[in-house]
């Protein structure tokens, strides 16, 4: 099952109705999600985690 079913099951069981306008946006932020996702992949080379503090 796709991240894109998984977060339609999540809505509907929330109680949110979900139409065309709805699944647009949703593919369109899981896109900007997964650029910025190797966008981060790629400036990370020395293997630390992007999201840690060193203080």
């Amino acid at each position: 099952m796709s991240l894109e079913e998984d977060i339609v099951k999540l809505l509907k069981h929330e109680g949110y109705k979900i139409n065309e306008a709805i699944r647009d946006a949703l593919d369109e932020f899981l896109d900007i999600v997964n650029d910025e996702n190797e966008d981060m992949d790629d400036t990370d080379e020395d293997g630390a985690d992007a999201d840690d503090d060193d203080t």
